[in-house]
């Protein structure tokens, strides 16, 4: 056997292990794409909301109706709860 006929099997190696860090390496970097993405999906949503709750459209409307009951709730709650267990 010649020298590289013995170093074939520790090539065909080298090349099987290189083909899985390249195939691990582009698996992590469309991991990190895919949370960047969703921080963008996250800001933008949010960004959306403000725009649409500040303006003059249903949505401002309905917003605006949800925040009042929701501030009416926490203040009815407790005295009731008081109410209820207490007395």
């Amino acid at each position: 056997m010649t020298r590289m006929e013995d170093l074939q099997p520790d090539l065909d190696e080298q090349t099987r292990q290189d083909a899985v860090y390249q195939a691990a390496m582009q698996s992590l970097a469309a991991s990190r794409r895919e949370t960047e993405r969703q921080g963008y999906v996250v800001i933008g949503g949010a960004m959306s909301y403000g725009e649409g709750a500040l303006g003059d459209g249903l949505f401002a409307k309905t917003s605006h109706a949800a925040k009042l009951f929701m501030i009416a709730f926490g203040c009815a709650v407790p005295p009731f709860l008081v109410w209820w267990v207490l007395l």
